[in-house]
Parts: C-alpha cells; structure tokens; sequence
C-alpha cells in the first residue's frame, strides 16, 4: 500500500511533464503530438516526413480514397479490402526508409517499394510482407519477407497489437531491411530470385521497375501505419509536379495512327505488331513545349518503340512516321540504342534489356535535350529543329510489344531552362 501510495504521488506531481514530453508544446503553447515528425538531427541528414499525421496530403490511390482514413495520428485501413494501394505522390528510386506499422491478429499488409500506380505493385515493384507471423519460422511470406522472393533471416515481428519498426534501405540492387532494429535482410541482391503466386510464374526482381512510389497495402485487415520517414538517395530525386498523360483506364486523350494495336490491360498501356504510333489528342491537356517527362518502360525480345516529342503526324501520310523528334528505345542497334535521340544524339552507353523494366526521363529546354536511364545520364544535345508539337508513343514492327506506365510530364520554369544552360555539359564518352 506504502509503494502504491508512492507511485500516485510521483504519477501526480511529474505526470504531467511526462506528458509534454511525449506530446510537445508550440511556440503558442499548443499541445503537439511529436510523432509523426522529423527530428532535427533527422532534417540535419537528410530524412523527411512522407505524414504529417493529419492528412493524407501527398498520398494518392487508384482504389477507394476513402478506405483511408488518418485517426489518432496514424494512416488507417477503415474500409478493409477496398483501399487496394494508397502510395506516394512522387517516385523513390535509391532511399532509406523508415516505417511504425500495427497489425491485428492474423492481420496482413505490406510495404511497396519502386511501385507502379496500375498493374500489380507487389510484382512490379517489391513487398516487404506485413503479418502477424509472431512466433512462427521465416518463409517467403511470412512478415519481414520480400514478398515470394526472399525470406527473412528470422521473425523478428512482435506479438499482434503491438507496434514495430521497419528501417528499409534500398541502393541500385541492394537491400537491407531491420525490423524492430533486428536486421532481417543483409546486403540482399535484386536478383533471378522471385515469382507470382507459384514458382512457374517467375518474376526476377532483377527485371523489376527500377523506380517507383512508396505504397501500403490494403488486403482486408485493419492496420495502422505511422511516423513514416524517408531520406532520398535518389541520384535523380522526383522534384514533384508531375501530370499523368495516361489514365490507366482507356485511351482517353490519345489518338492511334498505323499497324499497331493498343490497349489498356490491368492498368498498363500495351503496344503490339505495326509499324504505328499513339499521339496524345489534340484535345488532350495541352503538352508544353519544355517539359520534363518520365515513364516506366519495357519491351519484349527483340522489341522496338520509342517515345517522339515535339512531334505531329507527316504531312499526307498520317500513318507515317511522326516529324518530331525520337527518344529511341531498342537494345540491339549497335547505333541508335535505348537512350539515344534517334540519328540525332548517341547515348553514351547501353544498360537496358529486353523484358526487363527501365525508366526513361526526357528533359526538353528550348534547344536542350537530355536523357537519362534509369537515373544514369545518356545524351546532352542542342538541336533546333522542332519547337513544339505532341507526344507520340511507337510500337515498331510484327511481333513487337513495347509496355509503358505511369508516363508523367511537368512543364519547366524558365528558372530551370536557364540554370541548366549553366550547368556544365556531360562529360565525354
């Protein structure tokens, strides 16, 4: 009785400090919850918050807006199973990451990472699996895994109801990943390691996109995220900004021209046989003359396409090839080569493959262009020939099938055109 005694009189006399402590006070005086923020030797190295632990604000989902609901300072799943994936607004190709994740009994989640807007992200892109696995042995689905591709060194989980801690780091092809500060992945490679759903589907997370947002899953369970932080590592990091040019629904906004046949399958736009080309419509949002552009790319053996800017239909033949200019994408031209400005500017390298994701990002700045994949500079050229014009997207030949997703253009300020004329050029070849 004495100790109880002892233990209310503390409880009475420092509680409250103990409670500022956990919450804060502003400058006003009003409470804050210091969750949910970044600490300032966290801002001093980089990190920054992707919640703000009011709002949804830089979060977006192609499912049920919604499912999604911000309660208590956490990102929740209010309507289990019909929120499929809520993601970022900006892509992450190179980061750390870190993530405090609730889930129920027999609860279920995941963590995307490099993910698609359309498509099936966990495949796309990478799944570090969410489970109430405590308890249990490591396997490709258990939590902490790399979703059919690589399990966890250990189940380092806590029991349901009970909140962890995912730090995530993931450089070029590596992985690591510590859960409740026990590391569970070590130096992981993005390699011929994965499938969907059974091993005769493989899907090597070495032919994964190489870039992508950072996304949570719902599947049907109530669970709770916070004190989401991420330090970008990206050597080309999203500025923001980005418009889509594809709905991931239909061909609204586009006009086909030529052989070639497209459609819309599971949120990806396919281009297959021709020659023929897909131009954004003439009623489509206008597209500017300087822009940036970026899109998720892949072709299939022996494939061919490219991605023409500034470009319009030829003159009495508009089943022709577009009069514009070519971002060219074909890995076997000794020549004109994935990267290149097609018989314009050489890419300095190949490093693309066929049935494998890469990403294209086009830089139009009055007489600049520039190139870059999968975030490795290509080609830095002047060239004057076309000023303005649409976007035009190429399926090249019988038997080819080109894919692409997630395309986005922003327009550039002039600040941007005239700081990069500035900028030195690429160095040589």
């Amino acid at each position: 009785m004495r100790l109880l005694t002892q233990l209310g009189l503390f409880v009475s006399l420092f509680g409250p400090i103990l409670f500022l402590l956990t919450v804060g006070l502003g400058a006003d005086g009003v409470q804050i919850d210091l969750e949910n923020q970044v600490t300032p030797n966290e801002r001093a190295t980089g990190w920054e918050s992707l919640f703000d632990g009011q709002t949804l604000r830089g979060w977006m989902t192609s499912s049920d807006n919604d499912a999604w609901e911000v309660s208590d300072g956490t990102i929740t799943i209010c309507k289990p199973g019909s929120g499929g994936w809520l993601h970022t607004t900006r892509m992450f190709r190179d980061f750390e990451l870190k993530v405090d994740f609730l889930v129920p009994e027999k609860g279920d989640s995941g963590i995307g990472l490099r993910t698609a807007s359309a498509g099936n992200p966990m495949y796309l892109g990478l799944e570090i699996q969410i489970l109430d696995s405590h308890g249990k042995s490591p396997n490709l689905n258990e939590c902490g895994a790399v979703l059919e591709a690589i399990a966890p060194s250990q189940i380092s989980v806590n029991k349901a109801v009970e909140w962890n801690t995912y730090r995530i780091r993931l450089v070029g092809d590596t992985l690591d990943v510590w859960l409740n500060d026990v590391q569970i992945h070590q130096g992981q490679k993005l390699d011929e390691r994965g499938y969907e759903h059974h091993p005769q589907m493989p899907r090597p997370l070495k032919d994964r996109l190489p870039i992508g947002y950072i996304a949570l899953q719902d599947v049907g369970h109530v669970v709770q995220f916070r004190n989401i932080k991420i330090k970008d590592l990206s050597p080309d990091p999203d500025p923001g900004g980005f418009n889509s040019l594809f709905n991931h629904k239909n061909l609204k906004s586009w006009e086909s021209k030529g052989q070639g046949k497209w459609t819309v399958e599971n949120g990806l736009l396919v281009g297959r046989d021709g020659p023929g080309h897909l131009y954004t419509s003439r009623q489509h949002p206008a597209v500017p003359s300087d822009f940036e552009l970026r899109a998720l790319v892949k072709v299939n053996r022996g494939g061919n396409g490219g991605i023409f800017f500034r470009a319009e239909q030829p003159l009495g033949n508009p089943d022709g090839l577009p009069s514009g200019f070519e971002a060219q994408i074909d890995n076997h031209d000794p020549k004109n080569f994935t990267g290149c400005i097609y018989n314009r500017a050489q890419a300095r390298k190949l490093i693309t493959r066929d049935e494998a994701w890469f990403d294209y990002r086009i830089w139009v700045g009055g007489y600049r262009i520039m190139t870059w994949i999968n975030g490795e500079p290509m080609t830095e050229a002047l060239l004057a020939e076309f000023s303005q014009g649409r976007i035009a997207l190429q399926t090249h030949h019988s038997g080819n099938e080109i894919t692409f997703c997630d395309i986005r253009i922003r327009p550039l300020s002039h600040d941007e055109i005239a700081r990069q004329r500035r900028d030195p050029p690429l160095p040589p070849r």
